[in-house]
């Protein structure tokens, strides 16, 4: 297969495609069919694993090797496991400058290290087993302490103070081999009939439920709830594609109506809004 060469400054639907591939590996792009410094950025960390000259120009060799490399995970869209990455890292760029330490998001969170791996909200035995091919012994040692422990932005800066850092190299497979199959199963365990969905609005719904978690208990989980009882509503074998789209439209407006929860200047408002953009996007591909 031949290949376009691409780079930055770049545009269109080849820049597209190749977007899509390089998130297959972990770079964690906007498939906005603009080669910006993100896509040169994406290019740059998929050369390196590729261990290939570091040019962040798509050529054949990175394209050859792209093409060998599996889909992420055979759940959800490429692009929608992206994008949950995304959310939780804020992107390569910004994982390396901050997110690389274990650092405290607010709120109720622990200690949380990697793509979104919390732990205040995970056994040690699961930490160790999940962890223990990726990070030395010592780290292992030392984040076990604050295993089911809320935690602090003194907390983060101690552990940042001892030299401990996840690299992204070690955060990816994680994420796809750990994190994204146990988070996939809460979510279908809340909504039974997500494997119905198209794949893209399937990673909406494990993005929230990656956020939130699976309660649908108390006024704050109302929508969530109603989510619910659309997605049962829709799951009738009886009604035409047309008529379940239509219904399915309704999610939007529930995630939408999220934002209720959060004050206006709260990263959460954004990525509320991004999930339906995403949901919008899935049901009109499908």
């Amino acid at each position: 297969m031949k290949f376009q060469t691409l780079k930055r400054g770049d545009m269109g639907e080849d820049v597209i495609f190749l977007q899509t591939q390089l998130n297959k590996v972990g770079s964690m792009l906007v498939a906005d069919g603009d080669f910006g410094p993100g896509t040169e950025k994406g290019a740059l960390y998929a050369q390196d694993i590729a261990q290939q000259p570091a040019t962040g120009i798509a050529n054949s060799v990175l394209w050859e090797w792209l093409d060998t490399q599996a889909e992420p995970f055979q759940y959800l869209h490429t692009n929608g496991v992206a994008f949950i990455a995304k959310e939780e890292t804020g992107g390569l760029s910004y994982y390396h400058m901050v997110t690389r330490w274990p650092h405290y998001p607010g709120h109720s969170s622990g200690i949380t290290i990697g793509v979104g791996y919390d732990l205040r909200f995970n056994t040690e035995n699961d930490f160790k087993e999940t962890w223990g091919n990726y990070l030395p012994g010592t780290y292992i040692d030392e984040l076990t302490n604050d295993i089911g422990k809320k935690g602090s932005k003194s907390r983060s800066q101690e552990l940042k103070s001892k030299g401990i850092e996840v690299p992204f190299k070690s955060a990816w497979p994680v994420l796809i081999e750990h994190t994204l199959p146990r988070f996939y199963r809460n979510t279908e365990s809340i909504y039974p009939s997500l494997s119905n969905l198209p794949n893209l609005c399937r990673s909406v719904l494990v993005s929230i439920v990656f956020n939130r978690g699976a309660s649908l208990s108390g006024s704050r989980r109302k929508e969530m709830k109603e989510i619910q009882n659309i997605l049962k509503l829709a799951d009738n074998k009886n009604l035409s594609k047309e008529k379940v789209k239509e219904l399915l439209k309704g999610v939007e407006e529930q995630i939408l109506s999220m934002k209720r929860l959060w004050s206006p200047e709260s990263g959460l408002i954004k990525r509320r809004q991004a999930e339906a953009n995403l949901w919008r996007k899935g049901l009109a591909s499908w």
